[in-house]
């Protein structure tokens, strides 16, 4: 992998960072359609409250449809981890040796360790997955795809002039 995952352009434009001379070679990223609104009806109440948790706190108008299932699995992950970690933490409550569970054999790592670890590691993949992250979204190129001006973006009525400055 070359570095930092490019940020995705939607991202510079909501923050005020996209420059047409820097990020010219954004032209062929591909441009995702459909707004992700409703939680699966498979979900629990728990994976659900994850699931608007994730909607209402991502950037607007960066995860689309195509983005499902990266975000069941990362709040599939993220429902497992908690769970794994309230459980933990009721072993642990009054354990002397904490993260340790005692057997015939002796002490031994909690399988909860393990959960946490997997989930953990599980979100984190998830974020980057095949380019369907919006962090991971700019490393695919795509040459029909251009992207779209958005009619409701009050700047996009600027025009540009020569020097990349905006009037």
């Amino acid at each position: 992998m070359r570095g930092r995952p490019p940020k995705p352009t939607a991202l510079h434009r909501l923050q005020g960072t996209y420059h047409t001379g820097k990020h010219r070679d954004r032209a062929r990223e591909p441009v995702a359609e459909g707004e992700l609104d409703e939680a699966p009806p498979w979900f629990t109440p728990a994976q659900r409250e994850v699931w608007r948790y994730a909607l209402d706190n991502a950037p607007k108008g960066v995860l689309k449809k195509i983005d499902l299932s990266v975000l069941m699995a990362w709040v599939d992950a993220f429902d497992r981890h908690r769970i794994a970690m309230e459980m933990q933490a009721k072993l642990d409550q009054d354990a002397s040796l904490k993260l340790l569970i005692r057997t015939p054999q002796g002490l031994i790592s909690s399988p909860y360790n393990e959960i946490l670890d997997a989930t953990g590691k599980k979100m984190m993949r998830a974020v980057a997955e095949l380019g369907f992250s919006p962090a991971a979204r700019p490393r695919i190129h795509a040459d029909q795809a251009q992207p779209k001006d958005d009619p409701n973006n009050p700047w996009a009525a600027l025009r540009l002039i020569p020097g990349g400055k905006r009037v």
